[in-house]
């Protein structure tokens, strides 16, 4: 070591350690690019270190650089190769990458070390390779391992579909869970050693969530909890947590308890809304869901959800502000657009819907439903004064010739009966059940045959209201 007029001089291994354990601390806390630059100067001053590529490449793995994955981990490997977890965690990359036979090789190598890992490795490459026999002999292996590995259920059911083994991959998709096989990886897990605070515990809480480990993400949310008991943040994904697992009851107090300190927190009134609708609670949900919406409006899936509670509660002209305000975010909107002509026909304002729809469809000709769902209304509209049968007859026959679904011909009858040409109306809808028939689709099939008689006769034009 070097000494001068300021103190001691670092030698290169001690530089190469403190580069290191920076890289460690940026690391957990998400700050990938500064953390990758850390490392990358410890694996310079030392070479001869496999924790560094180790860590480099768990980051690589994680941000999706797959290939620089690639190159870091076998150079962990060549420096120390006994590094084990470094050849699970370079199958799994090689997986992602499709590179079946290298994958094959990595779970071959740690059949000794981690026989459950290796296994459902091994699992993973066989059902990419189409051999379903192998893979269900793999996965079922790796779960008499590790039973509370529910996730594998799901990879053997794969196995069993491929197989034509119909009930057994039913029987195994009804047993899928979140449980996983972890790794026992002390170079990657020292970095859980590092948090501290909300935002690292927040950070580790979501890495576990993602990974489906609901437990132990709860646990980590739990702990920020305490860590800043005045922040709404781990109190949320506390109970998001508790959701996956299925404690509503545990899911709710961790939103309220969220809301307690942040009574404008959106993602806890998100987030309990939508669970108070899954409860059937819509009057509870709506006051929540709508403080949502209100600091979020381009949140469709809030809008929605709000939309059906506020529908199940009977009151439309709600429903219908907010779709309303969902168009006026987004006028592109389709699924908003249909929602507000149903509410409208519902409430008898037909010329809204219709003038709704023509202009979506000027807009948006290329759409086959917001055509489809104009042409039958001027086809059929309650008011017949609205109709016009030589519009809905050309978009009709337009969709039709791009899609000849059944719904399809069934509008074109609907267009031609509005113009009293009931002959050619009875053989579209002939030909519309023929078509139910050879999908098959035996609802639609029963429905278009109640649909039938009403073109029977020499006067088919739709009845008004």
């Amino acid at each position: 070591m070097v000494t001068g007029a300021t103190g001691p001089r670092l030698g290169a291994r001690e530089l190469a350690d403190a580069y290191g354990a920076l890289g460690q601390v940026l690391h957990v806390y998400e700050f990938f690019e500064p953390a990758e630059l850390s490392y990358a100067n410890a694996i310079r001053l030392a070479p001869g270190a496999a924790k560094w590529p180790h860590l480099l490449g768990y980051l690589y793995q994680q941000t999706g650089r797959l290939n620089d994955a690639v190159e870091q981990f076998t150079a962990a490997r060549r420096i120390q190769p006994t590094d084990q977890a470094a050849a699970v965690r370079l199958g799994d990359v090689y997986l992602d990458l499709n590179r079946l036979r290298e994958a094959r090789e990595e779970f071959e190598s740690v059949r000794e070390i981690f026989p459950a890992l290796a296994q459902k490795g091994l699992g993973e490459v066989a059902i990419r390779e189409r051999r379903f026999g192998d893979a269900a002999r793999h996965f079922d292996l790796a779960l008499q391992r590790v039973p509370t590995a529910t996730s594998l259920h799901y990879s053997l059911a794969m196995a069993y579909r491929g197989l034509g083994r119909a009930a057994d991959a039913r029987s195994h998709l009804d047993k899928r869970g979140p449980g996983t096989i972890r790794i026992g990886d002390p170079v990657v897990d020292g970095l859980q050693a590092l948090v501290r605070g909300e935002r690292g515990l927040v950070v580790l809480g979501r890495r576990a969530y993602d990974a489906g480990q609901y437990k132990e993400a709860a646990d980590a949310f739990a702990k920020a909890v305490d860590a800043a008991p005045t922040s709404a943040t781990p109190r949320v994904n506390l109970g998001l947590a508790h959701l996956q697992m299925g404690n509503t009851a545990e899911a709710t107090r961790a939103f309220q308890a969220a809301l307690s300190v942040d009574p404008t927190n959106f993602a806890a009134h998100a987030n309990w809304g939508g669970l108070l609708v899954r409860e059937h609670e819509d009057a509870e949900a709506v006051p929540h869901l709508q403080a949502a919406l209100d600091q979020a409006p381009d949140d469709a899936t809030v809008a929605r959800q709000l939309v059906g509670a506020l529908v199940r509660l009977g009151r439309a002209d709600a429903a219908i502000a907010t779709l309303n305000r969902m168009r006026a975010s987004d006028g592109d909107d389709e699924d908003a657009l249909l929602g507000l002509v149903i509410l409208l026909s519902d409430q008898q304002r037909y010329r809204e819907a219709l003038v709704l729809l023509d202009d979506a469809n000027r807009r948006n000709p290329d759409r086959p439903t917001t055509a489809t769902t104009l042409a039958r209304l001027l086809a059929s509209a309650p008011d017949r004064s609205l109709r016009d049968g030589r519009r809905a007859l050309a978009l009709s026959t337009e969709v039709h010739a791009s899609d000849p679904a059944p719904v399809h011909a069934e509008t074109v009858a609907m267009a031609l009966a509005e113009l009293e040409r009931c002959d050619e109306a009875r053989a579209w809808m002939t030909r519309a059940v023929t078509a139910a028939e050879a999908a098959p689709d035996a609802s639609e099939v029963s429905r278009l045959q109640a649909a039938a008689p009403r073109y029977d006769g020499t006067s088919c034009r739709p009845g008004g209201p």
